[in-house]
This record gives structure tokens, sequence and C-alpha cells, in this order.
């Protein structure tokens, strides 16, 4: 596809790469023959200057022939996004932290040397000691910036000196900064010479948001479109944010949460396990 480009949501062209469409299917639990030959599908169909949206809408009218259970589902950038960013977006960073092996520990407010300082949670693993700052955007294409670093980096270092003043009990040994979009440039360059740690939607490897909630099948209740905005909101404040949750919680317990009879509720149940796999 030598010159055709692809139109990002901000504006910015770039080359089309037809393995990005490989791995946008693969993360879809499609099989590797099928997701070749949807690329070769798209490829086909492409043009200078197609919006990536289109791409991706695409990717999923392909999907939905083979993996019929995603018909009932957001494409999860977006269906993260519809997350409430508090309790609900916070609640899901903390599972995934907790996959990777963290004890996590939710919001509380600490004392620095010179102010005190509302956190949003403590992660904990081995020798380490997190701080944990967390951002959602509703528009998955906002870039998370420089200032939201900087300001990190500062509540870090006067935290460090509140515990060595004896102002409270955290040893904390770096930051991160968890968000469901890309990090800017200035950001990503300053959070690696301070050492702010922080995990984007698809970077760095090891924190990409999107890999790990296709490795854990930590995918959010936002992705089942028979879901009610109502019904999300009840459920994410009872701390219930994923599929696996769902799936996991008494159907009684639902029918109570979601105000809906059991045939209701275990078809939801069944489209979100088909969502899991």
């Amino acid at each position: 596809m030598r010159g055709i480009k692809v139109r990002k949501a901000d504006g910015r062209l770039e080359p089309f790469d037809r393995r990005k469409i490989v791995r946008t299917c693969m993360k879809l639990r499609v099989e590797r023959a099928e997701a070749e030959r949807i690329a070769d599908k798209i490829s086909k169909m492409a043009y200078d200057g197609i919006p990536s949206s289109e791409i991706l809408s695409a990717i999923y009218e392909e999907v939905k022939k083979t993996r019929p259970e995603y018909k009932h589902a957001h494409d999860l950038r977006e269906a993260i996004s519809m997350m409430r960013p508090k309790p609900d977006f916070e609640y899901f960073i903390g599972i995934t932290l907790s996959s990777l092996g963290y004890r996590v520990e939710s919001a509380r407010i600490l004392d620095g040397r010179c102010v005190e300082h509302e956190i949003d949670g403590v992660a904990m693993k081995g020798d380490e000691v997190l701080m944990v700052e967390v951002k959602h955007h509703v528009n998955p294409h906002t870039y998370t910036g420089l200032e939201v670093i900087l300001a990190v980096h500062s509540t870090l270092r006067d935290l460090m000196e509140g515990y060595r003043l004896g102002l409270h009990r955290y040893p904390f040994t770096a930051a991160l900064v968890a968000c469901n979009t890309k990090i800017s440039q200035h950001a990503e360059r300053y959070a690696r010479c301070v050492g702010i740690r922080y995990m984007g939607w698809r970077y760095p490897r090891a924190l990409a948001l999107e890999d790990l909630i296709a490795r854990y099948k930590l995918y959010p209740t936002t992705m089942l479109r028979v879901l009610k905005r109502d019904q999300i909101e009840r459920l994410g404040d009872r701390g219930i944010v994923t599929l696996k949750q769902l799936v996991e919680t008494d159907t009684d317990r639902l029918m109570g949460i979601l105000e809906i009879d059991r045939k209701e509720v275990e078809e939801v149940k069944d489209k979100a396990r088909a969502i899991l796999g």
C-alpha cells in the first residue's frame, strides 16, 4: 500500500500499515488466517486519506461475521472512554494493577512536607510503593499532557518528604500515571527523565492498557450495548466495572441492581460470557 496515508483523529497523516489491522483483529481473538483475510480485504478498499475510524469500523464489521458476539459490543477504546472517571475508571485501574500482582489501596489524602495531597491510589509489590494518579478522557484521542506529569512529579517529591518527616506511612518509590489515551511527546520525555512511570493506551509495551485488557480479559461493562447508562452507573457504584465481575455476580443481586427479571439478567450474562470467550 505504498503511498496511501491514513488520517488520524487528530488530523495527522501516517502511512497505511496492514499489520495494524492484523494485530487489531487478533486482539479481538480472531484466528491469524482470518485476520490476514480481513487485512487483505480492507487493504483493497483503502484510499489515500482514509480516516482511521473508517478502518476500525470496517474491521468490526468483518469481525462480527465470525465473532457474532461483537454485535452486542461497543469498540473497546470507545467503551473505556464511556466509563465515568470516578469511581468507575479508578476502580478499573485498580483491578488492572491487581492483575499485575500489585496490592492496591484506594484514594486517600496524605500530608506532604508542604501541603496535603489527595491521590487516586497506592500500589505495592515487593519493594515498590507507587503513588497512583488516574487520568480519564472522554475523548479517547486527547493526549495526556506535560502538565499532568509535572504535577505528579511535584506531588511525589512532597509526599516523599512527608514520609521522611513521619507525616504518613507510605515510603513511595515512584509514581504511576494511568490514563486511557496516548501521552504527549513532551510528557513522555519528561516522565522518562524524572522516573515517572505511565500506563497509556498502547504504550509503554509492558503497561499498555489495551494489551493488559486483552491479556487479563478486563473488558469493561460499557462494552455491552444491551446495558443502559443508568444500569452501568448502578453497577459502578457497587464496584462492578468489568464483564468478568458481572458474570461472577450473583443473579439475584444483579436483578436488584439492574432492575430487570431473571431471564434478562441471564441474557446479559450470556452476552458478557461470549465477549469474554
